[in-house]
């Protein structure tokens, strides 16, 4: 790959991930189809954390009568058993302090959908049991699709003027699996149980999600762009551009390019993660942070020979090339295992996944032609210098 174009492949990257961050997911109405009723929600999307998807009527009426809103909410439990909930919250999107509607589906299918006040004390895993809410509700009904695991629920609820703004409403969802009689048990711990809240507008549709959440989701695209296609991109031009099969007086040039992008662009996703890992209070993943701080400082290390390494007629150069080689490639292994980990964390949209694994691939071909290019060429030339040789031996 020449050296001039690794900018256009980065803009390209770039404007890719853009696109995804710019696409709206719409509800699967297949999935809510069962549990209308006849039902008409003017307004429908996919939720960003669990899977859930949340469908509204809202119905504008004066403000000091308050404002009545049809809600359709559904999510899918992974089993035979679980709940799933759906509530506002008068003071911030979190989960204390939530006025919730929470359906259970028990293992002999029958079904139970209720109102709890979710406080202080059920954080802390005290008894969680149904109780008075201060808004009013009424129409309240729960179906349950054998097909898809999919419990949603339909209330119908009024918002008081004085606590609740329409156009800046704080809702919050969860999913979980454990229950006992009429009391949900704690959900999951996963990081998508702890991005299931937001701020929404009920005219617009429009959501302020969790801000972390973007936040790491730039972080993830500045490390798959960085640390994980142009650092292997670089990788590629000493390897097979220097001598052989190409020889290439820019191969430098390009190696160079290529990893100055991705160890500025790398740095970038990698302040972002330390920041979120000093800011999460609810989690923490160990692992993938400590694999993230020995990339950087492995990358650092590779940055830093631009001005540490020995010149051409030093005689430990050669041991130099050797260290270098080898942090190299150690560097690109655990940047391929910390990536795959980051999104099995994050849990985005299956296309980053693809995404990746296509970049490794399309890297992969390119890598395997070249090693073909590689070995013929050094075969053919093997063959020139026996037949050489044969024919000068008297």
């Amino acid at each position: 790959m020449p050296s001039s174009y690794v900018p256009a492949f980065f803009i390209f990257l770039c404007l890719f991930f853009l696109s995804i961050k710019a696409q709206t997911s719409p509800c699967n109405n297949e999935t809510f189809n069962f549990a209308l009723n006849g039902r008409n929600m003017t307004h429908c999307k996919k939720l960003g954390a669990l899977g859930a998807e949340l469908g509204w009527n809202f119905d504008n009426i004066p403000r000091n009568a308050g404002k009545t809103v049809d809600i359709l909410f559904g999510a899918s439990l992974g089993g035979p058993q679980g709940w799933v909930a759906w509530g506002v919250n008068p003071f911030r999107p979190q989960m204390v302090g939530t006025r919730a509607f929470i359906a259970l589906k028990y293992r002999n299918n029958s079904l139970h959908l209720d109102n709890y006040n979710v406080t202080e004390d059920t954080k802390h895993g005290c008894r969680f049991q149904p109780s008075p809410i201060d808004v009013k509700y009424e129409n309240m009904h729960v179906e349950y699709s054998r097909e898809t695991h999919f419990l949603t629920m339909f209330v119908t609820v009024t918002l008081p003027s004085d606590k609740y703004n329409a156009e800046n409403l704080n809702h919050v969802w969860q999913v979980g699996s454990h229950l006992e009689d009429k009391e949900p048990k704690m959900h999951a711990t996963s990081l998508q149980n702890f991005d299931s809240c937001e701020a929404i507008n009920l005219t617009t549709g429009v959501g302020k999600g969790h801000h972390p959440r973007h936040v790491r989701k730039v972080h993830g695209a500045l490390n798959i762009i960085g640390w994980g296609t142009l650092l292997p991109v670089g990788i590629i031009f000493p390897r097979y551009f220097k001598k052989f099969p190409f020889a290439d007086q820019r191969w430098f040039r390009g190696h160079l390019t290529s990893q100055l992008l991705a160890f500025v662009i790398g740095t970038i996703g990698w302040a972002l993660g330390i920041s979120l890992g000093g800011a999460s209070k609810n989690y923490t993943f160990k692992t993938h942070r400590i694999i993230g701080i020995t990339i950087y400082s492995l990358a650092t290390l590779q940055i830093l020979a631009l001005w540490l390494r020995p010149k051409q007629n030093d005689d430990y150069r050669k041991y130099w090339h050797i260290y270098h080689h080898f942090v190299g490639y150690a560097l690109f292994s655990l940047i391929i295992v910390n990536i795959f980990q980051g999104i099995s964390i994050l849990r985005p949209a299956i296309i980053w996944k693809r995404v990746y694994v296509g970049i490794l691939c399309f890297l992969g071909l390119i890598v395997l032609f070249l090693e073909l290019c590689t070995w013929g060429k050094f075969i053919y030339e093997t063959c020139i210098k026996k037949g050489k040789k044969q024919q000068t031996t008297p």
